[in-house]
């Protein structure tokens, strides 16, 4: 009779404790239930926040990748000014030695010119008594060359002759022109370019060179337009 009780007993105490479980099972479900409901707008929330985080980083990334796109394209702007600028700056710097080229060519014209008075000035007493210009000789150029024609070179070859057969008391000079196109500095050289042309074909058909004189007078006095 008692381990009958006994055993009731302790099966009553089981299901007694088996239902506090089931209870306590169910009210934490509720509780974590309920605490859950009450985070779910912070929840809700932080995700929002991260979400418009997300979208700033996004644009900001694009202005970023915008900066950058403008930043290469000023860059290559600036290159390709610098190179406009040092090629502006070597043209300058090649006009400029032109520049200073012709002023030498005018200057050794007016050193020849000064030279040829000098010579004509000093030449013995009598001299320019006895001188008689003979007949002058024209020879043309293409337009802006200083090369001998296979014409020019058959005047000056008969000049070469006559001067040949007279060994003394004679004395060449050679005047070179040019028309009027281009500028005065630029048609001085080029006249003396022609007439040095005219003293070394006349010197290798054995003129001396000390009976010949010559200077250019660019488009001063031309022969033709």
């Amino acid at each position: 009779m008692v381990s009958a009780i006994r055993r009731f007993s302790v099966v009553g105490l089981v299901m007694i404790l088996a239902g506090i479980m089931v209870l306590s099972g169910c009210a934490s479900r509720k509780y974590v239930r309920l605490q859950t409901q009450a985070l779910e707008p912070a929840i809700q929330e932080a995700q929002n926040a991260a979400k418009e985080n997300a979208e700033r980083i996004d644009a900001v990334d694009r202005r970023a990748q915008q900066g950058v796109t403008a930043a290469g394209a000023a860059d290559t702007k600036a290159t390709a000014a610098q190179q406009a600028a040092q090629a502006a700056n070597t043209a300058a710097q090649a006009a400029q030695r032109q520049a200073d080229a012709a002023n030498q060519g005018v200057q050794q014209a007016n050193n020849r010119m000064n030279t040829l008075e000098t010579r004509i000035t000093n030449l013995p007493t009598g001299f320019n008594d006895n001188y008689t210009e003979s007949e002058k000789q024209t020879i043309t150029f293409d337009t802006n060359k200083s090369t001998l024609s296979n014409q020019a070179k058959s005047t000056l070859d008969k000049i070469a002759s006559d001067m040949n057969g007279q060994r003394q008391g004679y004395l060449l000079e050679l005047q070179g022109f040019t028309d009027s196109q281009g500028s005065e500095q630029y048609n001085i050289g080029l006249s003396m370019r022609r007439v040095e042309s005219v003293q070394r074909y006349l010197v290798s058909k054995n003129i001396p060179l000390f009976r010949i004189s010559v200077v250019g007078l660019g488009e001063d006095n031309p022969v033709a337009d």
